[in-house]
């Protein structure tokens, strides 16, 4: 075996510990973007270079961020897009010697959440990665948080009026357009069309929502949309409510669930024997929707990477933490369906 053969890739995350820059810059020096220094070019250059003659993977902690403990504040019943995106933050943290502290509220409300956030206040954490809730009172604990040094960035969902450090995740306006956009184009005939949502827990899924029956109102008036399906990201729930609809409303063409708990919305979809004849579009690629997408009960999803979301929301606090600009780039939004699944 030569040289070249031995050569092994690194990957942008070892690359940027290596260098000492963020993942972001990275991304940038590979694919020449402009707006980065020639000195950072030549680190990021000679990290390649020494990791890419590396046998194995190497671990590298930098000094400076060992000591950094993070505290990731998210729901622990939004499903598998969530273990996913715990998976991506263990997985970074561990690279990076970072000390992370998974929260989960126990009650999906406000008081859960801002008990959960003054613990982490109370604990002087180095900074809070945080799936919000919509409300005053979670605005209030992020500010408090942020008098006291400690900087917040949202992930997934953002919070506009409170002073975070910056928001990780897609557009979801623009999500829910392209949502409204595929639901049009595969509803070729005249009917109605269901949405299912998470209720009011996270603005992101309004935002899907609001996109959503934006485009639909507007370019495809042969489709009507029932009202919403509250079914709290609980795959009970949306099984009950998509039974419901499926049984009386026979014009129904296609279904959207802009949150979680698709597993309901399958199941009843493949009991009332319809699975075939409606279109259905989702969320978020996770084992089950990958299944449900060869088996051809789902015909798209709209997909964010989970692990570059994680990777990116510590980069950005591991960045303020050692002196250097935090960077958000914009998440980059998939649309997955059965011929592109992998």
């Amino acid at each position: 075996m030569d040289n070249q053969q031995r050569v092994s890739k690194p990957r942008i995350i070892d690359i940027a510990m290596q260098a000492g820059v963020s993942t972001a810059t990275v991304d940038r020096v590979l694919n020449r973007r402009n707006g980065v220094r020639k000195k950072t070019i030549d680190r990021v250059n000679d990290a390649i270079e020494l990791l890419s003659a590396s046998a194995s993977r190497p671990r590298i902690i930098p000094s400076l961020t060992a000591g950094l403990t993070i505290d990731v504040v998210i729901s622990k019943f939004a499903g598998f897009a969530n273990d996913l995106l715990t998976q991506g933050f263990r997985d970074c943290a561990e690279q990076a010697g970072i000390k992370l502290n998974m929260i989960y509220p126990s009650e999906m409300t406000p008081l859960g959440y801002v008990n959960a956030l003054e613990a982490c206040l109370v604990r002087k954490s180095s900074g809070v990665i945080l799936q919000a809730l919509d409300h005053q009172s979670v605005r209030d604990m992020v500010g408090s948080l942020g008098e006291a040094g400690v900087p917040v960035v949202t992930i997934l969902t953002s919070l506009p009026g409170s002073e975070v450090l910056g928001y990780v995740g897609l557009d979801n306006r623009a999500a829910g357009r392209t949502g409204g956009l595929l639901m049009g184009r595969l509803c070729c005939r005249p009917g109605e069309v269901a949405v299912f949502t998470g209720g009011q827990l996270y603005r992101s899924h309004e935002e899907r929502e609001i996109g959503f029956r934006t485009i639909v109102r507007s370019e495809f008036p042969h489709l009507s949309i029932l009202d919403d399906c509250v079914g709290l990201d609980d795959p009970r729930k949306n099984y009950e409510l998509a039974m419901n609809i499926l049984r009386n409303h026979p014009d129904l063409v296609g279904l959207i669930n802009v949150g979680g708990g698709n597993r309901g919305i399958e199941k009843a979809l493949i009991e009332s024997g319809r699975a075939s004849d409606l279109n259905y579009v989702a969320f978020n690629l996770t084992p089950l929707t990958r299944e449900a997408l060869l088996k051809g009960t789902l015909d798209a999803v709209i997909h964010q990477d989970m692990a570059v979301s994680a990777q990116t929301a510590l980069a950005a606090l591991t960045d303020l933490a050692t002196g250097r600009t935090p960077e958000f780039p914009a998440t980059k939004l998939e649309i997955i369906m059965r011929e592109n699944v992998g």
